[in-house]
């Protein structure tokens, strides 16, 4: 009873707020369109650029296991999460690729039968996290030197893996059998890029919809609203620690990345709908990792002194310095060549869980 009520008075609001929203929809249209043409030119010219080419490979990547001499040691890191070996792509592209490839990947495995539900969540706890790319950008834009981003990346990163050890702890040790197929090849290809084009409109929806509502939060007296919009979406909140001291602005960069913001969320939750996994667990890991986060930031500022870093000004935008580390540079170059040297064995192991023919 107390449910029912619960939920009539949810979805009571939900209704109050879509009236609202579409009284100012007709009121004050062209905020909706100011925000969704800044949404579109982020896709454009950062989304885009930045997350495709790595979409496509997460699909190719997904029947490797860690039978690649280059995915080993994720495969190692696999085994000390007690999650399948065969999940290393997804480990590796998961923090390379961007926030939502971890999801996409976790769910393209749920569905090939290479996990089950409950690997599949706790695989979505540690495969998540903002590129270099993006941390690089951030870097440029807030501090005016990108390999501050990168030192950020870094400590992000080892905030993941000490979460996913924690977490670990909890999970039962499972065993999985491997077998040998043959790769996919062309037909494969031709169906990751349709993938990627499908995920990249689900990335890109959720950055237009959010651009259009921090358009009118932004109208919000004293700058709240600003505010509220960086809990919503990373970029707008690294973009706000611009011109804050440094530590409030350092502690915020590590604090959204480490969240990834209500876009972030609902992206991921479209990618894992109808594939029965819960993000329970990845909700959990964020509790843990954001404190480990901003704590190891504080260690290795202590150690590296981040603050002699800084430049003295800045003058590129945040949207323009994602896509300039993101594409183009040696770093990504020879990135790219990896990922084609990974896909050249013809053969690859493909990992199952035998509780999955037991269900």
């Amino acid at each position: 009873m107390i449910l029912d009520r619960t939920r009539e008075k949810i979805n009571g609001l939900l209704v109050v707020c879509g009236m609202g929203a579409g009284v100012l929809l007709l009121v004050r249209s062209e905020v909706a369109a100011e925000g969704v043409r800044r949404g579109i030119s982020l896709c454009l010219e950062t989304v885009i650029p930045s997350l495709f080419i790595f979409m496509i490979f997460c699909d190719l990547f997904a029947g490797l296991g860690n039978g690649n001499i280059l995915l080993r040691p994720f495969g190692m890191l696999a085994s000390v999460y007690r999650l399948p070996k065969a999940t290393a792509p997804a480990l590796l592209l998961g923090v390379i690729g961007g926030y939502p490839i971890g999801a996409r990947m976790a769910a393209t495995m749920k569905r090939e039968g290479k996990l089950n539900s409950q690997q599949a969540g706790r695989l979505l706890t540690v495969a998540y996290g903002a590129s270099p790319a993006f941390m690089a950008g951030a870097g440029w834009y807030v501090f005016g030197n990108g390999n501050l981003g990168l030192a950020l990346w870094g400590c992000q990163l080892a905030a993941g893996v000490i979460t996913g050890i924690i977490l670990s702890r909890f999970y039962p040790r499972e065993q999985t059998e491997c077998s040998v197929s043959q790769s996919g090849g062309p037909g494969q290809f031709v169906g990751a890029v349709v993938s990627a084009v499908r995920g990249m409109g689900i990335i890109c929806g959720f950055v237009v919809v959010f651009s259009a509502i921090g358009s009118y939060l932004n109208l919000l007296p004293g700058g709240i609203g600003r505010w509220i919009t960086a809990g919503m979406e990373v970029s707008v909140g690294c973009s706000a620690a611009k011109g804050l001291p440094f530590y409030p602005a350092l502690l915020c960069v590590a604090g959204c990345c480490s969240l990834g913001g209500v876009s972030v969320w609902m992206q991921n939750a479209c990618f894992l709908r109808g594939s029965g996994i819960s993000m329970r667990l990845f909700f959990i890991s964020r509790l843990v990792h954001l404190p480990l986060s901003l704590l190891i930031t504080l260690a290795a500022d202590r150690i590296f002194s981040f603050s002699g870093w800084m430049a003295g000004e800045v003058f590129c935008s945040f949207g323009t310095a994602v896509p300039s580390i993101g594409s183009g540079n040696l770093v990504s170059s020879v990135f790219l060549v990896v990922c084609c040297l990974m896909l050249l064995p013809g053969g690859r192991k493909v990992c199952y869980n035998t509780s999955d023919f037991t269900r």
